[in-house]
């Protein structure tokens, strides 16, 4: 099956629709922002910026995409369904369908690369340089976008998950939105309302497996948002040193898109280099900076990084009561 690649042609324009690479006449195009309105106006963000991978800022409000009709009203449906449980709180956002999150990530991680592509295209222009981006870029993207048709088409994932979803109990006030992504892996984070989520994309579950023995410890408790953020750090690094070798089997089955992983890929959990305490130490500082804690207390060689989630000496989870940082 030929999946829609906005890399061939450059497709990243106004009147091209983001999801299936539809043109799009004046009067077809929708513009559909890629931080739903009600979240923007919930946390006041209507003149807050957030700064772009090049360093350049956008304000929330004017991050968007094109889109057909068909993929519009999809999404509506989508900001509609989410909006109702990430108000009502954790319990309501567990019971959605993991599809369903991962639909709203992508659709929000890829609007801002979306963006980040139109900047780049733009600049390289302006400089007469032709634009190039890496094929495994190009590949992890057109993928993103296949799955993200799911919006619009029956899609099945035969014996797998695509990406490493969490979801946790945060003391997080329900005035502040927690909003981290990085888009060379596709990670991202979200928290809000006393919930927080974190997830990887595209790593068909290999980071969850990776990180169990934490995630097992940690079960259904209820976090200190600076262990939220550790755990966040161990998804970040952890997807990180996973190799990207990811080729999925695509067929169309009675009008449903189907994803399967080759043999090989389903008898691993993922290739994963030497896991390195310095780097992820370097992680957590940065995660951390809104406590004021400092590489050299994170860090001090030969002990292993300090951790909120796991007592080093007996092993097991640290209660979020037991912290004894500001929330």
């Amino acid at each position: 099956m030929q999946l829609f690649n906005p890399f061939q042609p450059i497709s990243f324009k106004e009147n091209i629709c983001f999801l299936t690479g539809n043109h799009l006449s004046e009067n077809e195009i929708h513009t559909i922002p890629v931080f739903p309105e009600w979240l923007i106006s919930r946390y006041k963000l209507e003149e807050a910026s957030i700064t772009m991978i090049d360093n350049h800022k956008m304000k929330y409000k004017n991050i968007q995409l094109p889109a057909c009709k068909e993929v519009a009203n999809a999404i509506n449906k989508l900001d509609f369904d989410t909006k109702t449980a990430f108000e009502a709180g954790y319990d309501a956002v567990i019971k959605l369908p993991e599809i369903t999150l991962f639909q709203w990530m992508a659709r929000t991680l890829y609007g801002v690369l979306f963006q980040d592509f139109v900047f780049a295209i733009k600049y390289h222009q302006e400089k007469e340089k032709e634009f190039k981006t890496s094929e495994l870029m190009q590949l992890k993207i057109t993928y993103l976008l296949g799955m993200l048709q799911s919006l619009i088409h029956p899609v099945e994932f035969i014996n797998f998950k695509p990406w490493s979803i969490q979801c946790y109990r945060v003391n997080i006030s329900k005035d502040i939105l927690n909003y981290k992504d990085e888009t060379h892996h596709f990670n991202f984070c979200l928290g809000m309302n006393g919930f927080g989520i974190i997830a990887c994309l595209q790593d068909n579950g290999a980071v969850t497996h990776y990180n169990k023995e934490v995630l097992n410890k940690v079960g259904n408790a209820v976090l200190h948002p600076v262990q939220f953020e550790e755990l966040y750090g161990r998804f970040l690094y952890s997807n990180y040193l996973l190799k990207d070798t990811t080729n999925y089997q695509i067929n169309d089955k009675n009008g449903i898109i189907q994803y399967q992983l080759p043999a090989t890929e389903l008898e691993n959990t993922g290739t994963f280099a030497t896991w390195d305490d310095k780097v992820f130490a370097q992680v957590l500082s940065n995660l951390w900076q809104p406590w004021g804690i400092p590489f050299n207390k994170v860090y001090n060689f030969p002990n292993s990084p300090m951790s909120y989630l796991i007592d080093e000496r007996t092993l097991a989870f640290i209660p979020k009561e037991q912290i004894g940082l500001p929330f």
